[in-house]
């Protein structure tokens, strides 16, 4: 039975950066505000995952235990490339969701993370089939997977996976058009499968919340009633097939301002986005390195180095000046999404600059890499060679 997305709302609640204590636990009292403000406002999609810290357990206490179960959707997610080791760890991970949730059923279970080299554990594992046992045995609604991938990965996966009912996916203004991501063409093979999608990372992780003073200036006077991070929310749910964009909210004000902007949604008209081709453009001139990310350097580098995902990461430090993220997405987009090497591996042959048509000073880029973001660590695992 397909899942029935018309009685979801377009704003979904991603509950990774639920706020925290001064001791690091979740505040529950604060996070139940969260959720009640988002409920009153008509939400009713909550997406959490085994491997989000506290995740699952604040959801039970500020929702789950405070709310009838059929107010609500809860989606919470498997993961193969991590803590664990065989298929018994995938069962486990599930009934520890449903303990920590205080749920006898998740309304969507979904792999957690495909694409890169993640996707193997999946296979390795037999996931897929776990997942659709998952359902079998009604523990889960529905299932899917999220996914981090190439447009080329994203058909293999339908392809592979057709009883998925909806699939996961980053969808941001920023990303759209990026080689490194190629966000466009996913949500467009997604849909022209009557996949529905849910989005991920519509914000970039609280990045287009703040954008550069250019991108400011274009959006305060093309959407004046929207804040920047409901401007960037609104492109996201506005893509074709998404049937809901989730908000990694972690105070009541980013509740009730994204509540607003989705109170009576609308997709962006032509002048809306007209601004946000705009914003993307005024971000495209900030100084950014100018590759393409044909990977002609790649081809020719000995030591297998992400040069055109360092060069992303090194835009993310220029547009936004936050060494912190920049070294966030060093992290994901070239070893952990890419599977490749780091720019400190570098032996300096210059191979890379001779094959680039961009004329890309890359070692150069490599020194500031080193110079300005590496230093800057979140102790993240992505980070972890």
């Amino acid at each position: 039975m397909a899942f029935d997305t018309s009685n979801v709302s377009k704003l979904g609640f991603g509950c990774m950066r639920f706020t925290g204590r001064e001791d690091n636990a979740i505040d529950i009292e604060y996070t139940a505000k969260m959720v009640d403000a988002y409920l009153e406002a008509g939400g009713n999609y909550f997406d959490t995952a085994w491997a989000y810290p506290n995740s699952e357990t604040a959801l039970r206490e500020a929702l789950v235990k405070r709310h009838p179960r059929d107010s609500y959707y809860i989606a919470t997610k498997c993961v193969a490339w991590t803590h664990c080791t065989g298929p018994e760890d995938l069962e486990r991970q599930l009934q520890e969701s449903l303990e920590n949730l205080s749920v006898e059923y998740v309304d969507v279970y979904l792999m957690h993370n495909l694409g890169g080299v993640r996707t193997a554990a999946f296979e390795k594992f037999g996931a897929w089939d776990f997942v659709k046992s998952v359902k079998e045995r009604g523990l889960a609604r529905h299932i899917g997977f999220s996914a981090h991938c190439t447009p080329e990965e994203l058909e293999k996966f339908i392809a592979d996976y057709p009883e998925a009912e909806l699939v996961q996916l980053q969808v941001n203004y920023l990303d759209w058009e990026n080689p490194s991501f190629r966000e466009r063409e996913c949500v467009e093979i997604a849909h022209a499968h009557g996949l529905p999608i849910v989005v991920m990372e519509p914000v970039k992780g609280g990045l287009l919340a703040n954008p550069p003073e250019a991108v400011r200036a274009v959006l305060d006077e093309g959407m004046p009633n929207d804040s920047y991070a409901t401007a960037a929310l609104r492109f996201s749910a506005s893509a074709p097939g998404v049937f809901t964009a989730l908000s990694g909210m972690s105070t009541v004000e980013q509740v009730e301002d994204n509540c607003r902007a989705f109170a009576d949604f609308k997709p962006l008209n032509d002048d809306e986005r007209a601004t946000i081709e705009r914003a993307q453009e005024a971000m495209a001139q900030s100084g950014i390195v100018p590759c393409t990310g044909c990977d002609y350097c790649a081809k020719v580098c000995p030591q297998g180095i992400g040069i055109s995902g360092s060069m992303t990461a090194l835009n993310y430090f220029i547009n936004f000046g936050d060494p912190y993220a920049a070294n966030y997405q060093l992290g994901f987009v070239v070893r952990f999404n890419g599977g490749k090497k780091l720019p400190n591996e570098c032996i300096r042959c210059g191979k890379c600059e001779q094959a680039c048509p961009q004329n890309i000073k890359i070692l150069e880029c490599f020194d500031r890499i080193e110079r300005e973001i590496v230093p800057f660590s979140r102790k993240n695992i992505l980070m972890k060679p």
